[in-house]
C-alpha cells in the first residue's frame, strides 16, 4: 500500500460547507499529499431540503479540482459522490440522477440527523438496500442511538449496510465516548472504512498519519490496508466486501 484512500471528505469549493474556494481546495489536496492519502472521495452534502449544487456543476468542479492536482504533479485522484442525509425523497433523487453514488457505483454514503432512533436509521437504510444500493452509514460514531447499544451495530451490518469512521475519532482521551465506541468496533471487525471527514485547511484538515500510524500499531498493518484502500478498491469494482 503506497497510500491511503479518503472516503469521505468535503473538498470541492464552494458547495457546502466544506472549502470556501478553490485556493483552500488546493491547500486541503496539499495537506492531504502529504499525510499519504493518495485516492478521495469528494462528497458534498445532499439534502432534499436544502439547495445542492446540480452534478453538472459538481462534475465541472471535479475537473478542475484534478487538473489542478495533475498541474502540480501530484499523484493523487479526486472522485466524485454525495454525503446524503436520508429522506423518504433520497432513492427517487438518487434514480433521477440529481443525487450520487460513489464514482458510479452501487454504493451510497449516507448520514441521518444525530438524535435519529434507531428505528429510522434501520428502515432508512433498508430502503436503500430493497431499491439495489449498497449504503455506507457516515460516521457511525455520531449516533448516541448506536453508541448506547453496541449490538446495533451488528444489525445494521447483517442487513447489509457498512461503516465508516471518522478518523479523529481516534484521538478522543479517557472517556470519551466515542474513541471508546469505535475502539469497540474495531475489535469486533465492524469498521469497514475510514474517513477524515475534513471540511477545511485548518481545524478540519484531512490529516491521517498520525491516525495511521497509532492503528498498525493496535491493530496492524493487515487491517490499516484493509480500511484504507483494499475495501475502497473493492467498492470501485462494484463488489460487496
Amino acid at each position: 500500500m503506497d497510500g491511503y484512500f479518503d472516503i469521505h471528505c468535503h473538498l470541492l469549493p464552494g458547495v457546502d460547507d466544506g472549502a470556501n474556494d478553490i485556493k483552500e481546495t488546493c491547500r486541503m489536496l496539499e495537506k492531504a499529499y502529504d499525510e499519504g492519502i493518495r485516492v478521495i472521495t469528494a462528497t458534498p452534502h445532499y439534502s432534499a431540503y436544502k439547495h445542492n449544487a446540480s452534478p453538472e456543476r459538481l462534475r465541472e468542479l471535479l475537473n478542475t479540482v484534478n487538473h489542478a492536482t495533475a498541474e502540480n504533479g501530484r499523484q493523487l485522484k479526486v472522485i466524485l459522490g454525495n454525503e446524503l442525509l436520508f429522506s423518504m425523497d433520497l432513492i427517487e433523487a438518487i434514480k433521477r440522477g440529481d443525487a450520487l453514488t460513489i464514482d458510479g457505483t452501487r454504493y451510497i454514503l449516507v448520514e441521518f440527523s444525530f438524535g435519529v432512533a434507531f428505528k429510522e436509521i434501520r428502515d432508512g437504510l433498508n430502503q436503500c438496500i430493497y431499491a439495489g444500493y449498497i449504503p455506507i452509514l457516515a460516521h457511525a460514531e455520531r449516533y448516541r442511538c448506536l453508541r448506547k447499544e453496541l449490538e446495533l451495530v451488528g444489525e445494521l451490518i447483517d442487513l447489509g449496510c457498512y461503516i465508516q469512521i471518522n478518523m479523529s475519532s481516534f484521538q478522543g482521551g479517557i472517556g470519551d465516548s466515542k474513541a471508546a465506541f469505535v475502539h469497540k468496533l474495531m475489535k469486533r471487525e465492524w469498521v469497514h472504512f475510514l474517513g477524515t471527514d475534513a471540511h477545511g485547511d485548518k481545524d478540519r484538515a484531512p490529516a491521517a498519519r498520525h491516525v495511521v500510524t497509532f492503528l498498525k500499531k493496535k491493530y496492524g498493518e493487515a487491517v490499516v490496508r484493509r480500511l484504507l484502500w483494499d475495501n475502497p478498491m473493492t467498492m470501485l469494482e462494484d463488489r460487496h466486501l
